[in-house]
C-alpha cells in the first residue's frame, strides 16, 4: 500500500485451447464396397479397419521427476 491506497495486480487471462479440426460431414471409408460413414473429427479416408497401421508420435510432456 502507498499513501492508503491498495494496489491490485492481475495475471494474464490464458487463451482458450485451440478447436478440435474437422472434416465435412458425411463421409464414407474410400475402401471399395465399406460403407462405414466416417467422424468429422478422423483426418483419414478409411475407416478404422481399412486404414493402415500409422507410426505415434507422443507430443505430450514428460513427467517431472521425483527428487530422489
Amino acid at each position: 500500500m502507498r499513501d492508503g491506497t491498495q494496489e491490485l495486480r492481475g495475471v494474464r487471462i490464458r487463451e482458450l485451447p485451440r478447436r478440435n479440426r474437422t472434416y465435412p460431414a458425411g463421409r464414407v471409408c474410400a475402401e471399395e464396397g465399406c460403407n462405414t460413414v466416417l467422424s468429422i473429427y478422423s483426418r483419414w479416408k478409411r475407416c478404422w479397419q481399412h486404414e493402415p497401421v500409422h507410426t505415434f508420435v507422443s507430443r505430450g510432456r514428460r513427467a517431472k521427476r521425483e527428487a530422489a
